[in-house]
């Protein structure tokens, strides 16, 4: 408690953004610094590298998978540092964590960000819909729920993160304007792994892709006019369009 009442407030929003893992759950680090950019917590990833490393040396967090040059790949939260910031975050209207069981955080009117845990919480989800319009992050971890929440009425949506779930209609998802990171890890969500199901033109802002967890055939040459991408990942056996060399944003 002490370490976190001397953290500045970037840092305390940087936390708290780590009260949606479940209990040991690993996050790697690029992952959790992307999204921080994406939703406007920190301004870089070296900044974002910064409080990372910052947040180990409080001891917020845990580092794991520990480079040759001492360097944290990863981290997870301890479990009694998790039950702090949940109860933190949620006392903020933070953020929104639904379970097998109910909701872990006590419901506000409009909910933030949201985070489905468990298959069993799409009879839950209903009772909110109407708080949903101004939600800026969703992750789905899994088991994860089928179908999804409508994802066509997020409409200020920056941080989509579908994990090892079987969704089956993401059509919705290029209606997502505003979306910075987009990570898709889910199951079934090609019907014939071939491309993928929504368009990409229309993000804008897309700072990050990330479609390693899904088998594709190749990437859309309409990928090359996401003048803001700058961090990509793709399964090693999707082909990347000629074009892709004229991504000129691109740092990883």
């Amino acid at each position: 408690s002490l370490s976190y009442d001397d953290l500045p407030s970037h840092m305390k929003t940087c936390l708290f953004s780590l009260s949606i893992l479940t209990e040991d759950y690993e996050i790697q680090k690029d992952r959790l610094i992307w999204r921080w950019i994406a939703e406007g917590f920190v301004k870089c990833f070296e900044f974002g590298e910064s409080c990372f490393n910052e947040l180990i040396n409080r001891s917020m967090i845990q580092p794991i998978n520990i480079d040759v040059e001492g360097n944290a790949e990863a981290c997870r939260v301890h479990d009694m540092v998790l039950d702090l910031i949940l109860h933190l975050s949620s006392r903020e209207n933070f953020v929104t964590i639904f379970d097998d069981v109910q909701e872990k955080t006590s419901l506000q009117r409009k909910v933030r960000r949201l985070a489905l845990q468990n298959s069993k919480v799409e009879a839950t989800i209903p009772h909110v819909a109407m708080s949903m319009s101004q939600v800026r992050s969703i992750t789905v971890f899994s088991p994860a729920i089928n179908p999804m929440p409508p994802l066509g009425s997020f409409h200020v949506l920056r941080v989509l993160d579908i994990e090892d779930c079987e969704i089956h209609n993401l059509s919705s998802v290029g209606s997502l304007f505003h979306l910075r990171y987009l990570r898709l890890r889910a199951k079934n969500i090609f019907e014939k792994g071939a491309e993928l199901p929504f368009p990409v033109l229309n993000f804008w802002f897309l700072q990050t892709l990330d479609t390693s967890g899904v088998k594709m055939e190749e990437l859309p040459k309409t990928i090359v006019q996401l003048r803001r991408l700058t961090c990509l990942y793709v399964d090693q056996f999707t082909r990347l369009p000629d074009v892709i060399g004229n991504v000129t944003s691109l740092e990883a």
